[in-house]
């Protein structure tokens, strides 16, 4: 039931080789924001508008700080913001040679592998000594 040495060290290569691959796919990530404008029903609604009802809210909790509807209203205003930003950004991808993509994606599949290599022989340990 005990894993060998070899099984942590195939392991711990594994996520080694994925987070290098994904490393080096991320950095080729480009990630771009701009203003936009919400259409809802038709009525388009500036970026700028997310934050009415955040402010309301809080006016809301200074007025009553016990008041459900105010802290309700403030956290729907967080989340409009948060939205807003994450609804916001574009990922596109620089250039890249087909090497180095290459290199990404075989990084990334070995050390998948190494990790269920590991995983898988320390299971057909496990079956044997039991």
């Amino acid at each position: 039931m005990e894993k060998k040495s070899s099984d942590y060290i195939e392991f711990y290569m594994g996520v080694i080789t994925i987070a290098a691959g994904l490393f080096f796919l991320l950095s080729k990530a480009v990630v771009h924001s701009g203003f936009y404008t919400w259409s809802v029903g038709g009525l388009s609604v500036s970026s700028g508008i997310v934050i009415i009802p955040l402010m309301a809210g809080i006016i809301g909790l200074v007025h009553n700080p016990k008041s459900f509807f105010a802290k309700l209203i403030t956290i729907a205003g967080s989340i409009f913001i948060v939205s807003s930003i994450i609804l916001n950004i574009r990922i596109s991808f620089r250039t890249t040679t087909m090497f180095d993509y290459v290199v990404m994606m075989v990084l990334i599949a070995a050390g998948i592998g190494l990790m269920l290599k590991a995983n898988s022989m320390a299971r057909e340990d496990n079956k044997k000594s039991k």
